[in-house]
């Protein structure tokens, strides 16, 4: 398996329309998607993921299915 170094780039978000809703921190390789209400259940697809590193863009993935966890605090 070859290792991508992502150091330069940015995990990009986009929801089923193909709209970019959240830019990750560049070289952290994690994005937030918030809004979303405890408890829901978020569909394979409903979001897609790419990195970039602000002139190529790879390829868009789809996000597996996840449950929203209750905020911390």
């Amino acid at each position: 398996m070859t290792v991508v170094d992502r150091s330069n780039q940015s995990l990009l978000i986009y929801d089923k329309a193909g709209k970019l809703i959240v830019t990750g921190e560049k070289g952290k390789g994690t994005a937030a998607i918030t809004g979303l209400a405890a408890g829901a259940k978020v569909a394979e697809g409903d979001y897609q993921a790419s990195f970039s590193d602000g002139t190529n863009e790879s390829d868009k993935v789809p996000v597996s299915a996840f449950d929203v966890l209750p905020a911390e605090g």
